[in-house]
């Protein structure tokens, strides 16, 4: 490619060159003047003027004035203003070179994509977020789902964790739904996809997120959580560019918490046992002063991440392509972590029979190879992942890979080994492909098609030997879990858009999609491995009786739409949309479903007492009311569903055919109906832009599983009853505070605010959350009407146990929890005022709902230097610690875990230290259940990135037309009262293990995997 790339050099840009330097030398030194001003003849101060190719320009005085002095470059001069359209002159003989700058529009007209076609930004009347690729250029992202966050209003993501290759939970504008899902419908490239996407986000051209109604009834039953539309990029008109582009980041994570090491931890253990009348394990705990393993520190590493890219792009007028190839490599911060993603793209378009026929192929394959350190299991203790098993784990123990008895007896689960030893692969190749054809069948009539396939093979094998938790009772356990997935979309739609005089214009939209979703799956677990060494590459030596499984599902969704625009002299604005789908997910008489929505607009800027006003470039009100729903159950969920099972009759196995669920003749959609109002404001020529939206949103005919009677037969049944609420405001600010010759600063504020709330549960008085643990903690949250989406339920602790809590017999006067009535252990609220502390005593105590989230995006240029500083936080939001809770409690009872903290140690309750404080009970307190001591602050203020990026001027004949060198920090400050690792987690809901709580316990930290700082290196290089 080399020697192609010189000789081309050679033919083209060498001799071009050499004419410009000819016509350019004479021009170096001259003077030219004039005058700048707007379509009314009004002076433009502080217009810029360029000699474009060079950094040679000035700025016109408050007349509007110019004067420049030509160097050594083109003869070009360029103009611009903020809000006007630049304007390019070549100087020519000319000394004086009067301008005339008309408003740039660019800004209201530019074409938004919506779904199944396009619209002009003033034309919206609906609630429309865009994000472009010059934002995502400022930071580094492993996966699509992530550069939303903090980028846009009314949009939450969070993530279960830091692992390399996590993915995240997004919310738009709330939860809709308490058992469906509430994930957002992803479009690429106008093909709706399941899932999130999995390739490159540096393929991004363009991301608009669809939130209210009006803009996503056109999806129906796939857009009641809100649309993500992407759109990739593609070639353009030109010569063959090249965009190489290489990055290398480190990432470190720091432990906030302090616990016990060497001879503490001995005298701990000794008092525990001591005070339950156990023989003392450490004979002698000075000797032990200054040893012990840090476990947390075996574990974690410095993270290197490596990414590599080339994009390709050309073409000329009727033919057009993109090559992109992308190679990332990320080592997370635990060790034997790492996510690594291969992807390819070729984008193509083709114009024939005279620009009449438009053909647009995409196509990309992504593979990815995720090695994970299983941080995500809930099962306490065995699965309770490294970073826990690691703060709990017994410091004095002989040697790092240490598998035996501790000095108490106690089988030792060794953190260390659960991340070296332990192999969980998670393989993932994804292939998207569509075409789209778009056919001119008149001036104002197009037809078009978009086919495309959605194809995913999955491969889990998990290996756990005996010498890790999760394999000791099973002397190794593996597991290998496979699946494909084949999606079919094929949409058709005719397009016809006409103006009738000068005041009318109008377009309409009709088509018709079918959809086909396949899924295939099976599964292998064994255990006892009498020869581990080969792990799950020959699961064949286990002993254990295996357990095997497959399944099969198919659904189809059946659709037809159509969308009415209509502009009644550029002021008066209405969008009509109806879309009808059709699902086999349903009941046979339930299978349809009927999505409106409406909205207008009123452009107040276009009126004639304000189309000149100075100030005021655009005010736009809007309003919308739609309806929206959503099929996101499983297939078959309306049939009598069976099972099967084995049992013994005698030396025999038999098979059994069993019931496994109700009939429901009549499950339908859930429909979720939303109402929008909407300010769109521009001031000083669209320098400071206001968008603000005010939404209700209510979901009726909840998806939810309900208990019936168990002489049924079954275990409960899927109905539709119940319904949630949304209401809030978003508010985005942009504004170009200073634009100067050599400095200019553009910044950016978006901030979200609004309430889930359940209205009703079809009768139902309450439901609960998943338990926090499999074997410990419990449920700890609540869904009741009239109440917030998931608060925190639990018991109220008011204090430790003193000793006049006791009257004069010694008998307890407070109420008692379990029958401890041990001094310094926790004392509980008696809500209920029986005498007796149970599960009846439990009340609200905490929110996991933010009370506002925000983004503040700055760009700062000075010169070639430009600098990018985000900032995001989530404020008012509680999480639940129950790892802080745990490693403070002096835990008694548990045969795993056996360390504590540091502050625990020098602030408990001790007959010398008779605190209150709930936070430091005495020693060998009971296993903790859910209670407000829990409960933290989980507000945080975060430095999310900041970017320094450098254009390198080049001399013209190395033939590199752009070289940026960039340095860029990612979490490197966070503002917060949390005591965890990062307030910024949701160990419970975002990860796919989690699909079955639903959603259901949010603003959980099981010690995730950490979220670290990172600092990233890199170039990009185009030619």
């Amino acid at each position: 490619m080399r020697t192609i790339f010189k000789q081309k050099f050679k033919k083209l840009v060498v001799p071009i060159l050499m004419l410009t330097c000819f016509l350019t030398y004479s021009q170096s030194g001259k003077t030219v003047t004039g005058t700048i001003t707007d379509a009314d003849g009004e002076p433009l101060p502080g217009a810029n003027v360029v000699q474009k190719g060079t950094t040679n320009g000035v700025q016109s005085d408050f007349d509007g004035n110019y004067e420049i002095q030509l160097i050594s470059g083109t003869n070009v001069l360029v103009f611009s203003y903020v809000g006007f359209s630049a304007k390019e002159e070549a100087v020519g003989a000319r000394n004086s070179i009067d301008v005339t700058l008309q408003e740039d529009a660019q800004n209201l007209d530019e074409v938004v994509v919506i779904g199944y076609g396009n619209q002009k930004k003033s034309d919206i009347t609906g609630a429309v977020a865009s994000v472009g690729s010059e934002e995502l250029e400022k930071a580094v992202f492993n996966s699509v789902d992530q550069v939303l966050q903090g980028r846009s209003s009314g949009v939450l993501v969070t993530s279960a964790s830091g692992e390399p290759g996590a993915s995240a939970s997004i919310r738009i504008r709330g939860n809709n739904s308490i058992s469906g899902d509430n994930s957002p419908l992803y479009v690429i490239d106008g093909i709706p996809i399941s899932g999130s996407p999995n390739f490159n986000p540096q393929e991004i051209e363009n991301l608009e997120v669809l939130k209210d109604a009006s803009a996503t009834a056109i999806y129906g039953s796939r857009g009641a959580n809100g649309v993500i539309l992407i759109t990739t990029k593609r070639g353009k008109t030109g010569e063959t560019s090249f965009d190489l582009y290489s990055n290398v980041s480190f990432s470190t994570v720091e432990t906030p918490y302090e616990v016990l090491k060497g001879r503490d931890y001995a005298e701990y253990r000794n008092e525990a046992n001591a005070a339950l009348g156990n023989t003392l394990p450490f004979i002698n705990p000075e000797q032990f002063e200054g040893q012990g393993f840090d476990w947390v520190e075996e574990i974690v590493r410095t993270g290197i991440r490596q990414e590599y890219g080339l994009n390709i792009s050309g073409g000329g007028e009727n033919a057009r392509f993109f090559i992109s190839g992308n190679m990332l490599n990320d080592e997370g911060v635990i060790k034997n972590s790492q996510f690594k993603r291969g992807s390819v793209r070729a984008n193509l378009d083709l114009d024939a029979w005279d620009d009449k026929l438009n053909l647009k192929f995409s196509l990309n394959g992504t593979q990815t190879q995720n090695f994970r350190s299983v941080t995500d299991s809930r099962a306490f203790p065995n699965g309770a992942g490294p970073i826990f098993n690691a703060l709990f784990a017994e410091p004095i123990v002989p040697s790092l890979d240490f598998s035996g008895f501790t000095g108490e007896g106690i089988q030792f689960v060794n953190p260390y080994l659960e991340v070296a030893e332990q192999d969980d692969r998670d393989f993932l190749t994804n292939i998207l492909g569509n075409v789209e054809a778009t056919l001119k069948i008149t001036d104002n009539l197009s037809y078009t098609f978009n086919g495309g396939l959605n194809f995913r093979l999955r491969t889990r094998d998990i290996f756990t030997p005996s010498t890790v938790a999760g394999g000791l009772l099973s002397n190794a356990v593996g597991s290998s879990g496979n699946s494909r997935a084949y999606d079919y979309i094929v949409s058709n739609y005719l397009t016809y858009t006409d103006q009738f005089g000068e005041d009318h214009e109008f377009s309409a939209t009709l088509g018709a999609e079918f959809s086909e979703f396949n899924n295939y799956g099976t599964s292998l677990n064994v255990n006892d491995f009498d020869i581990q060494l080969l792990g799950f590459d020959n699961f064949g030596v286990a002993t254990g009786i295996p357990v095997v499984g497959s399944n099969r599902s198919q659904s189809i969704l059946q659709s037809g739409f159509a969308r009415f625009n209509y502009s009644f002299k550029n002021k008066y604005l209405l969008t009509a949309t109806v879309r009808a789908d059709g699902s086999s997910r349903f009941a046979e008489n339930e299978k349809w479903g009927y999505f409106p929505s409406a909205a207008v607009g009123w452009r107040i800027s276009e009126e004639d007492f304000l189309k000149d006003n100075a100030t005021l470039s655009n005010l736009k009100l809007r309003a919308s009311w739609g309806e929206t729903g959503s099929q996101a159950i499983a297939p078959y969920q309306s049939l009598s569903r069976y099972g099967t099972s084995v049992y013994s009759i005698g030396n025999s196995a038999g098979l059994a055919y069993i019931p496994q669920s109700v009939a429901n003749p009549n499950l339908k959609w859930e429909t979720t109906e939303q109402t929008n109002v909407g300010l769109d404001l521009g001031l000083f020529k669209n320098r400071i832009n206001l968008t603000a939206d005010y939404f209700v949103k209510t979901t009726k005919d909840l998806l939810q599983s309900i208990q019936i009677p168990s002489q049924s037969g079954f275990g409960g049944a899927l109905v539709n009853f119940g319904s949630i609420e949304n209401k809030g405001i978003e508010l985005n600010l942009d504004a170009l505070l200073v634009n100067s010759k050599d400095f200019q600063w553009n910044s950016s504020f978006n901030y979200t605010s609004y309430k889930t709330e359940i209205l009703e549960l079809g009768g139902a008085e309450e439901i609960f959350g998943p338990g926090m643990g499999v074997n410990v903690y419990g449920s700890g949250h609540i869904y009741r009407p009239g109440e917030e989406f998931g608060r925190f339920f639990g018991l109220n602790a008011i204090g430790l146990i003193q000793e006049s809590d006791f009257d004069g017999d010694g008998n307890p006067t407070f109420p008692v929890f379990r029958n401890d009535i041990q001094l310094g252990h926790w004392k509980f609220e008696d809500v209920d005022g029986d005498g007796v502390i149970t599960n009846e005593d439990r009340k609200v105590i905490g929110n996991p709902n933010p009370d506002f989230l925000f983004g503040w995006n700055n760009d700062f240029t000075y010169k070639n230097l430009t600098l990018n500083v985000f900032v995001q936080g989530s404020i008012g939001n509680d999480l639940y610690n129950p790892v802080r809770t745990t490693l403070s409690s002096g835990l008694f009872g548990n045969e795993s875990y056996r360390n504590q903290s540091v502050e625990w140690y020098e602030n408990r309750w001790t007959p010398e230290n008779q605190t209150n404080d709930i936070r430091f009970p005495s020693i060998n307190s009971i296993i903790p259940t859910v209670a407000n001591y829990m409960v933290e602050d989980g507000s945080y203020i975060r430095l999310r990135n900041i970017s320094l990026r450098y254009n390198v001027p080049l001399p013209d004949k190395i033939g590199i037309s752009d070289l940026q060198v960039f340095a860029t920090g990612t979490n490197l400050i966070t503002i917060t009262d949390y005591s965890g690792f990062d307030p910024e987690v949701n160990s419970l809901d975002a990860d796919t293990l989690r699909a079955s709580n639903g959603g259901l316990a949010p603003g959980v930290d099981l010690a995730a995997y950490p979220r670290p700082k990172t600092f990233t290196f890199g170039v990009n290089l185009s030619f």
